[in-house]
């Protein structure tokens, strides 16, 4: 299979939107969802302690992924997509408590072959301890 640059750029596009504030992510957005080009980009946010972002993580990437048309519901699109996202969720979550407040942005970015998972946010045993956190999923999508 060829990898030509647009899908080695798909995690980092997928990071620089999780990493950015709205002004940044709208140019992001209008660079990449334009006609000539067959990457898409869609953001979510999802909250709350470790166990709860365990339960909703999921439902919340793919109702984002579906409701932006990155993906449709066919189960190899979804099976991609949760993939890279929980890929990239482990990369978050590895070494924390089940007590640990996560506030984190999810940026999707899908071109035609692959989909790119990015979550960039805060986690904190309190206010006093916060820590940045980001990760990267990728998966080929068919």
């Amino acid at each position: 299979m060829e990898i030509n640059h647009k899908t080695k750029r798909i995690g980092k596009i997928a990071l620089i939107a999780a990493c950015s504030d709205e002004k940044e992510e709208e140019l992001v957005k209008s660079l990449i969802n334009s006609a000539e080009n067959d990457q898409k980009l869609a953001v979510t946010f999802v909250s709350g302690i470790t166990t709860d972002i365990k339960k909703v993580f999921v439902k919340s990437l793919i109702g984002c992924a579906i409701q932006n048309d990155l993906i449709e519901k066919k189960d190899t699109q979804v099976h991609a997509i949760v993939h890279a996202g929980l890929d990239a969720l482990k990369g978050i979550i590895s070494d924390l408590g089940a007590d640990t407040s996560l506030k984190i942005k999810v940026a999707i970015v899908r071109d035609k072959h692959w989909v790119a998972v990015a979550i960039y946010g805060d986690s904190a045993y309190s206010s006093y301890t916060n820590h940045e956190r980001a990760s990267l999923g990728v998966m080929h999508i068919g």
